[in-house]
């Protein structure tokens, strides 16, 4: 099934987890621009957004992932710097992106499991890049990021739940 634009929370599942598991880690709200995307599990203290996903009408499942802010100033979506297949993917916002060359597209590609989907960085086709967790030394939390997939090492996969 082909996501469809909407509203949605975005939430990792780790190796062996079932989509339909409670918990899980989120990509939150309090992310600043210009500063990778985390995660965080549910919590008194979370706050965990809700992103807006939206597909590209001239491209086979190519979306973007924009925040929903309720000030008026522009927001960030999640992007990564070209040419660099391992690297963080950044919370940015389109214009100063764009003047640095980010890319903002994302590939969606089903998985198994309801609204389950790999989350591809590069849109070429045959591309092994895919979104990820990692857990960057000294720093407070997991962060979004982007590697390439070998055989035999575990597909990340997100639910996409509708708001």
């Amino acid at each position: 099934m082909t996501l469809e634009d909407g509203l949605y929370t975005i939430r990792y599942l780790a190796k062996g987890e079932a989509p339909e598991a409670v918990g899980g880690m989120y990509a939150p709200s309090k992310d600043e621009k210009d500063k990778p995307v985390t995660a965080e599990p549910l919590g008194p203290e979370s706050k965990i957004r809700v992103w807006w996903v939206t597909s590209d009408p001239d491209k086979d499942a190519i979306y973007t992932i924009t925040e929903l802010r309720d000030d008026k100033s522009i927001p960030g979506q999640w992007a990564r710097k070209p040419n660099e297949p391992e690297s963080s993917v950044e919370l940015v916002d389109r214009i100063r992106g764009e003047e640095y060359r980010y890319t903002f597209e994302w590939g969606m590609q089903e998985d198994e499991g309801p609204n389950v989907y790999n989350i591809r960085g590069d849109s070429r086709i045959g591309s092994t890049d895919r979104a990820d967790l990692r857990f960057p030394i000294g720093e407070s939390g997991p962060e979004v990021f982007m590697h390439p997939v070998v055989p035999g090492m575990y597909i990340p996969r997100w639910v996409f739940t509708r708001e």
